[in-house]
């Protein structure tokens, strides 16, 4: 059973425990170029993108969530891959002309589901926070994104609380560091449902420019900075902010 939210270090611990495999195996297989170019002739989701050094792991974000049957333990990596890949053509191509339609490319779509999957663990709230994002990123501001500063550090955010040098480090996917004004991630950070698809291609339309979720996972929105603290403030007081 692979779950959304989980990133590949996830998958390959899983792949590793489950069959006879190796996480070495999983890691070799996402660097290998030849392997990724086949993919992208037979699958019309991927892109060059994939292709891309400073991508931690090329499938990132490409390999739906759900229960798999496997034959036997001795079933290969690519043979995992191409079920959860083919798993991802069926989601994907029932939203194709809206992809079309939205500007964005896949890679972009799947990169902002990502980030919206761990930022809401409600539904309901996807939508909602998917258009913050928009509205930050027309303003060209950074999505500032603690998902994203723990995905660039490679720590999870249940292992420990980041160092400064580590919410500073300058990196393709950390939303926090300067010169991410406007921009998205390279690449996605986590495996992404369903909702998180469509959250991204229909956003909800609001001025909000700030969210903030309190520990039962509900999301409160603000237009200023000046809201955002005050409600932080008042979660924290209320016993409602979420530690580690």
């Amino acid at each position: 059973k692979f779950v959304e939210g989980k990133n590949m270090r996830w998958i390959a611990k899983n792949i590793a425990q489950y069959t006879n495999n190796t996480e070495e195996q999983v890691y070799a297989l996402l660097k290998d170029k030849k392997y990724l170019t086949s993919l992208s002739q037979k699958y019309w989701f991927i892109g060059n993108e994939v292709l891309n050094d400073q991508i931690y792991y090329s499938l990132e974000g490409y390999l739906f969530p759900d229960t798999y049957q496997l034959d036997n333990k001795n079933v290969s990596v690519e043979k995992i891959f191409e079920m959860m890949l083919d798993r991802m053509n069926v989601v994907l191509t029932k939203y194709k002309a809206q992809i079309q339609n939205s500007g964005l490319s896949v890679h972009s779509v799947l990169t902002l589901a990502s980030i919206v999957e761990l930022e809401s663990s409600n539904v309901a709230d996807r939508a909602g926070v998917a258009g913050v994002f928009f509205n930050r990123l027309t303003k060209g501001m950074s999505l500032g994104s603690d998902v994203t500063t723990y995905y660039a550090a490679r720590v999870d955010m249940s292992e420990r609380d980041l160092k400064m040098s580590e919410i500073n480090s300058v990196n393709g996917y950390n939303t926090r560091a300067t010169g991410m004004e406007g921009k998205i991630p390279i690449g996605p950070i986590a495996m992404v449902s369903e909702s998180s698809i469509v959250a991204v291609l229909q956003p909800l339309k609001t001025n909000y420019l700030f969210f903030v979720a309190d520990k039962n996972g509900k999301v409160y929105y603000a237009n200023t900075n000046q809201e955002h603290e005050q409600i932080i403030k008042n979660l924290k007081s209320q016993g409602l902010w979420y530690t580690y």
